[in-house]
């Protein structure tokens, strides 16, 4: 079992969750090994490696263009995010952004990527075509997950030393409102009706459920283990809890807000991925060196060993 209070600092902020674009191309997954400083290519149609690309700085977070032809990852000690070019597998650029980037995300539209800044407290705004910073967003203490609204109107940033979350205009790039949550709130997503956000906090062990119009508390659901990433089905009728303290996955009813299941996964699993189509859940397991794959429709989870060295993100193509 791993001690949550005594985690390294780098490794313990970085939870990522990753959600799932459309318009893919290939069936890939880019894992980011943050002590191996690369990226692993892996081929999702038969779960084999394609490649390794080196990436130095601690890469932590992916994202992957709409159009498949690009991923974004965040490098956590260069401070930067830098560009692959997913037809050659080769590096095209860095951006630079603010200090210690982890979670990194694309908006709806595809117009912006958003980057949580945890050394800096603040998120930068790429746009994607001049591969420049737009807007730098001052939010709470140490910024890790971030989650879109359906309509792309809104980005909710969890602070994890501010045990709340900040919620950021898009039009504006100006903190509209202060949502307060439990303690150390890390994963976050928004249903697809845009009416409810859940956040994982991960000293409470809860997921607080907020009304996304208000920021208030509808409910809080207990009894995970240090929760640090979340994922939803594409109808919204599941919520997926990684239990960094149990190596395991919680399934919840969203309806309910009950326990449906627990699938047993790798240790310490620090992101999670929907593919698009929704049949299957990726889950890195940071001090496994491992990678999860789970069937939706089964709860069942197949483990790839030696994946790479600490990965703690994923994107999927």
């Amino acid at each position: 079992m791993i001690n949550k209070r005594t985690s390294t600092f780098w490794l313990r902020f970085s939870v990522l969750t990753i959600a799932a674009s459309s318009a893919w191309a290939q069936p890939y997954a880019y894992v980011a090994n943050q002590a191996g400083n690369n990226i692993t290519v892996l081929n999702r149609a038969n779960n084999t490696l394609k490649s390794l690309i080196s990436v130095n700085g601690g890469p932590n977070g992916v994202t992957v263009a709409p159009d498949g032809a690009f991923v974004y990852v965040s490098t956590f000690t260069a401070n930067n995010v830098t560009v692959i070019n997913t037809a050659t597998n080769i590096v095209a650029g860095t951006i630079r952004v603010g200090l210690n980037p982890t979670r990194i995300v694309f908006s709806p539209d595809g117009t912006a990527i958003y980057v949580s800044n945890q050394g800096g407290n603040s998120v930068s705004v790429i746009n994607p075509t001049t591969r420049t910073v737009v807007a730098t967003v001052p939010v709470g203490s140490r910024p890790g997950g971030l989650a879109f609204t359906p309509d792309g109107s809104r980005v909710l940033v969890s602070n994890i030393f501010g045990s709340s979350v900040s919620v950021i205009d898009t039009a504006t790039y100006g903190v509209v409102a202060t949502w307060h949550t439990g303690g150390s709130p890390n994963g976050i997503v928004v249903n697809p009706a845009g009416t409810l956000a859940y956040v994982a906090n991960q000293n409470d062990n809860t997921v607080t459920v907020h009304s996304v119009s208000t920021g208030a508390v509808a409910a809080t659901i207990a009894g995970f283990a240090y929760p640090n990433a979340l994922a939803m089905s594409l109808d919204g009728s599941l919520l997926y809890v990684t239990n960094g303290n149990t190596a395991s996955l919680s399934v919840i009813n969203t309806a309910t807000n009950a326990l449906v299941t627990q699938v047993a996964i790798g240790l310490l699993p620090t992101c999670v991925a929907l593919s698009r189509d929704g049949a299957t859940l990726y889950a890195t397991n940071s001090h496994g060196y491992s990678l999860s794959v789970v069937s939706t429709a089964t709860n069942t989870a197949v483990l790839i060993p030696k994946i790479g060295i600490i990965p703690v993100g994923i994107g999927l193509q």
